[in-house]
């Protein structure tokens, strides 16, 4: 085996788990959400955000802190990844004071924001959760990092009833098709390889890789779980994610 093929196959496993991580996000959000009338929302029209808000973790996408309010009775904290598991707070740093953020919230009803302030502060930086009637939208920064924090603020305004009802989320399709697009980029991979002899290796580990990810979407694995072996995978081949 050349060793330009070895450097492919390390390629395509690193991907392979990027991958398994969103199609795992994919499948697993859907047992964890209640039915549409039972789960909270987040809208950001300018940055094209419609998504459930989970009480689990902010792997399953946006979480509600806990120890914060609900809408109209207090402080409300939501945090969510600008990378992986779906990626709902990828463009939070392109809002400005002045845009729009409503939360759709069994219960309560449609809850508007106003963007205030946005601030960059570090990783381990404490917020009051009691500051009155605001929604603070948290995630890392810069993009890639974990280095700090970006959160916005947004004052809360009007409340209307909710007075139409949610269809079920199509999110699991997602990780179908990530799992294709992984699938065919291997086959083709191994078709065109100019290696020949180890074109077969290639195409054996895209059918194995595959496999690996079908997996994933039937069983999804916890997420700390998935991120730990990954940990160890990128720690085994010297190479970082």
């Amino acid at each position: 085996m050349k060793l330009s093929t070895f450097f492919i196959i390390a390629g395509m496993v690193i991907i392979s788990l990027y991958a398994l991580v969103e199609v795992n996000y994919y499948s697993a959000t859907q047992t964890i959400n209640q039915q549409p009338g039972d789960t909270p929302y987040i809208i950001i029209p300018k940055i094209g955000v419609d998504e459930a808000i989970n009480n689990k973790s902010v792997d399953y996408g946006i979480y509600h802190e806990p120890q914060s309010s609900k809408p109209g009775s207090g402080t409300v904290v939501l945090f969510g990844h600008r990378t992986l598991h779906g990626s709902p707070f990828l463009k939070l740093d392109q809002l400005q004071p002045g845009d729009n953020v409503t939360l759709e919230w069994p219960g309560i009803g449609y809850v508007e924001y106003i963007i205030e302030n946005s601030t960059i502060v570090p990783a381990d930086y404490r917020l009051s959760v009691e500051q009155g009637n605001v929604l603070f939208l948290i995630t890392c920064y810069p993009l890639g990092s974990t280095k700090e924090r970006l959160m916005i603020e947004a004052k809360q305004g009007n409340i209307y009833p909710i007075k139409t009802s949610r269809i079920p989320s199509q999110q699991q399709h997602y990780a179908i098709i990530i799992i294709l697009l992984f699938m065919i980029g291997g086959t083709v991979l191994s078709y065109f390889y100019p290696v020949k002899e180890d074109r077969i290796i290639l195409f054996i580990l895209t059918v194995a890789l595959t496999f690996f990810l079908m997996l994933g979407y039937f069983f999804p694995i916890p997420p700390e779980t998935l991120e730990s072996n990954m940990s160890r995978i990128s720690d085994f081949l010297s190479l970082g994610f």
